[in-house]
């Protein structure tokens, strides 16, 4: 069983009602993870926005593409944060974000660091990385706790500009279904869809 539930609580009953409806000779194996809100309610938000989740994770967890559980990371206070991702099977411009512990989404792609730039299909995109289109060093600090980061591929761009480097995520979530149900208006050829990466933060151990 791969998910998430908001918290440890709600493991248990997930857990009994599945092995409840396939029997003892299945077994069914816990990898459920712990996404807390407002994470939890970041997620529930991006899969609202009218893009698809990836189905090409079932075989690669850093792919962009049509559903499956993403990729876990884990980083100390201080570290630098980087992750890959590889585009999806048409050329797409890719936008990276960061959703915090208190319920803040920081613009990584694009940004004052890093442009948005159309990228080919099945290309290995470094987010944070020494070099290449999404190249810029962003360390780690609080707060701390359960976060997730997500990239959401498009075949055109959604805006014209820069958001704000750090904003509530409520309101850019709802900014970016407004902006894909443009998209989607302006070209019926338009596609979309969408990543996520758990990315567990604690403090720097002493």
């Amino acid at each position: 069983l791969r998910g998430h539930v908001p918290e440890e609580g709600l493991r248990g009953p997930v857990l009994d009602a599945l092995r409840a409806q396939v029997g003892s000779a299945i077994p069914v194996t816990d990898k459920v993870l712990i996404l807390p809100r407002p994470q939890c309610g970041a997620l529930a938000g991006i899969a609202d926005t009218g893009l698809p989740q990836s189905t090409d994770q079932d075989t690669d967890e850093r792919l962009v593409g049509e559903n499956a559980q993403a990729r876990e990371y884990g980083y100390s206070e201080g570290e630098r944060l980087t992750f890959d991702l590889v585009t999806p099977d048409y050329p797409a411009y890719v936008y990276v974000d960061f959703f915090d512990a208190d319920g803040n989404v920081v613009h990584l792609v694009p940004s004052q660091y890093a442009a948005l730039t159309l990228q080919a299909p099945a290309e290995r995109l470094i987010v944070g990385g020494e070099t290449g289109a999404a190249a810029f060093s962003i360390t780690v600090g609080p707060p701390f706790g359960q976060e997730i980061a997500a990239a959401f591929a498009a075949s055109a761009p959604l805006a014209d500009g820069l958001r704000p480097p750090v904003e509530p995520a409520g309101p850019y979530l709802s900014w970016l279904k407004t902006a894909v149900a443009a998209a989607r208006a302006a070209d019926p050829d338009f596609k979309g869809e969408w990543v996520y990466f758990f990315i567990s933060t604690v403090a720097a151990s002493n």
